[in-house]
């Protein structure tokens, strides 16, 4: 893995590892298979680490960070920060998690590299659209994009708590006064944010974790590399139909008490 003393990020990631307990063997394998070598964090050098309230680490990025490195930096962060807490939130009082966390491993590193390279029109795309329009993004641990803001353009594309295209989740905090801040605010929070009247976010009163709409959010991330683009947006519109009977069968694959509708 390494001669010489650790440095960085991938100091951090070891001593995440070691804090968190995930077994070396996980992180030799991890190393191994996708090539993790200190070169590899780089990508988040020059990006501002904001801590959730459990120690996490998400990248506020850089306006005119390109979709490449947006790409890269969100692997990362699933990476560095070996794990999500999404079963650590789900052990609160009364709090019911929709599914059970998958484990940190070399496969889940796969899978999120499979879909961002099937979400790839997100990074490639989206990113300077969000970025162009006034809005800002951020990394995740869930190995995604969290963004919010911009102008009555970008306005469009986010909805009741947000609304998640390819591999970004955009939180419906349409007007902020300081993008950037607001996304901090709600990282340091740890809960969901959703918007007020005066254009900016607050912490709603659900208390939802942000762990776990993350998670919801990261399954429609999934919903998109299986259906493709139209298919994604054909089955959602199918679905606000039949919500119209039942529940929309895409939040409930998504998780509904995880995306706050239970």
């Amino acid at each position: 893995m390494l001669n010489g003393p650790a440095e960085g990020y991938y100091k951090k990631w070891l001593e995440n590892a070691e804090r968190r307990g995930v077994p070396p063997e996980v992180i030799v394998e991890i190393a191994r298979r996708h090539h993790i070598t200190p070169d590899s964090f780089k990508v988040l050098d020059g990006m501002e680490e904001v801590t959730d309230p459990d120690g996490k680490s998400y990248f506020l990025m850089p306006k005119g960070t390109s979709g490449a490195d947006a790409r890269r930096a969100a692997l990362m962060t699933y990476v560095l920060n070996c794990g999500t807490d999404y079963d650590k939130a789900g052990r609160q009082p009364g709090v019911t998690n929709d599914f059970k966390e998958t484990p940190y491993s070399a496969d889940e590193v796969q899978r999120i590299i499979d879909r961002q390279n099937a979400n790839s029109w997100s990074y490639d795309q989206d990113v300077g659209f969000v970025d162009g329009n006034g809005g800002r993004l951020m990394t995740t641990p869930n190995g995604m994009l969290m963004g919010l803001g911009g102008n009555q353009l970008q306005d469009m594309y986010s909805e009741g708590g947000g609304s998640t295209w390819g591999d970004i989740f955009m939180v419906n905090i349409d007007d902020p006064t300081d993008a950037a801040d607001q996304l901090r605010k709600i990282v340091k929070s740890g809960v969901a944010w959703y918007p007020g009247p005066d254009g900016n976010g607050y912490p709603g009163a659900n208390q939802l974790d942000l762990d776990r709409l993350l998670h919801h959010e990261e399954r429609h991330s999934q919903q998109w590399a299986r259906m493709g683009y139209l298919g994604f947006i054909d089955a959602y519109v199918t679905g606000k139909v039949i919500e119209i009977f039942t529940d929309h069968p895409m939040e409930k694959d998504a998780g509904l008490h995880d995306g706050g509708y239970r």
